[in-house]
């Protein structure tokens, strides 16, 4: 093939010494006013020292709020700009050095962890930060072995979901010592900062429902409470049986102290099996059994003993966690199911809500102690009455299985 003569080549315009080449700026027809309007706004950004607001940043570029809020939202989306949540100004991410956070989850076959991790990893990359995930395997020596390995990276931050109490006071003495401050997630630590939802409240909510079904359905006649605990999480996790019990003893106040039943369901479908088919085949098969487990996985364990006994119509079971699971859902929305109601903590959003708690600290911004996640009382069509969590800053409205939180 010929090589291209010089003289199909085009001419570059020559201009007098001095003046700026025009090859530098594209011609007017070739200009995409939209993108460069988006430029403008980043531009504003790259030439302030501080984080600026969004009528700071439209009075710069000389558009309406309308069309700037557009453009920062289309650049925050694309990993450009960043946010502030507290502040509510914008900075730009260009040149700014990835912070590195690390994650100990606290075991990948669990449903409702592997959406806290999904949703974490989703919120990093969206923030540009990144996260190291490392898995404890439900493992207090894992655990320990992840901490030593993320402190060897060098992060600047770790979140740990860790449910073996135990150990949290080692972990949270080992980033202490390496100078990496700490999120701990459900199941707290010391020194570190707390994000889960509030004990008590998630219980009593769950109680008040179980108790109103037996006033519903056995006119509050109730042979048995089964409380399927998790003493292992630690003391403040303990605080939705005590909530759990208030609940209930405000809709039945006579209950027999020597009918609830404190056992250990060891948060697994196995334990929850276990304790409740021994307890189920001690009662004759008229009397009413109140189940509360302490999370979705002692909740299976109850339901298939339960099936296996035929006592579903005489059993009432209330889940604490919902991921939500599909096969779970299925069962609130049976009308033969003896599960009548959850607690929804939407794991699925800890992370958008964790990251900027994170980045907060990172900046060193003051952060509060301990952060409260959204929790909801699903209930079924079918059952008459229902309750709203009360305290909730976000929205305390109930709703039913398969509806969506309003965003």
């Amino acid at each position: 093939m010929k090589a291209r003569s010089k003289e199909t080549r085009p001419k570059e315009k020559q201009l007098p010494a001095g003046k700026p080449s025009e090859t530098k700026r594209a011609p007017a027809q070739y200009h995409v006013d939209v993108l460069g309007k988006g430029l403008d706004v980043l531009d504003s950004l790259r030439g302030s020292s501080v984080e600026l607001r969004l009528t700071d940043i439209a009075e710069k570029v000389g558009l309406d709020m309308s069309t700037t809020f557009r453009m920062l939202h289309t650049l925050e989306a694309h990993g450009y700009v960043v946010r502030d949540s507290a502040t509510k100004k914008f900075r730009h991410t260009l040149g700014h050095r990835s912070y590195r956070v690390g994650y100990a989850q606290l075991s990948n076959e669990q449903p409702f962890v592997r959406k806290v991790t999904q949703g974490l990893v989703n919120a990093a990359a969206k923030a540009q930060v990144e996260l190291l995930v490392v898995d404890n395997k439900d493992s207090t020596e894992q655990a320990l072995k992840n901490a030593e390995w993320l402190i060897a990276q060098k992060v600047d931050f770790v979140i740990e979901y860790e449910f073996h109490s135990g150990v949290g006071p080692a972990l949270a003495d080992m980033f202490r010592k390496a100078g990496i401050p700490l999120l701990a997630i459900d199941i707290p630590m010391p020194s570190a900062i707390y994000f889960g939802v509030d004990n008590y409240e998630v219980g009593r909510l769950g109680g008040e429902a179980l108790a109103q079904f037996a006033v519903d359905r056995w006119k509050g006649l109730v042979s048995r409470v089964l409380l399927l605990e998790l003493p292992e999480a630690g003391p403040i996790p303990q605080a939705r049986v005590l909530g759990t019990v208030d609940g209930i003893r405000s809709v039945l106040p006579n209950l027999n102290e020597g009918n609830v039943l404190h056992k250990d369901g060891k948060g697994t479908e196995k334990g929850g099996y276990a304790i409740t088919r021994h307890i189920a085949q001690s009662l004759g098969r008229k009397e009413h059994l109140l189940i509360a487990a302490s999370n979705d996985n002692c909740t299976r364990g109850a339901l298939r003993a339960i099936r296996e006994l035929g006592r579903e119509r005489s059993t009432a079971i209330m889940s604490q966690g919902w991921g939500p699971d599909k096969d779970l859902e299925a069962e609130l929305q049976s009308t033969d199911s003896p599960l009548i109601g959850a607690i929804a903590y939407f794991p699925e959003e800890y992370g958008e809500k964790i990251l900027p708690i994170v980045l907060q600290c990172l900046k060193r911004q003051p952060v509060s102690p301990s952060y409260y996640c959204e929790h909801k009382l699903i209930l079924p069509d079918r059952l008459s009455t229902r309750h709203s969590s009360r305290g909730v800053p976000a929205n305390d409205e109930v709703f039913a299985a398969g509806a969506r939180v309003p965003g």
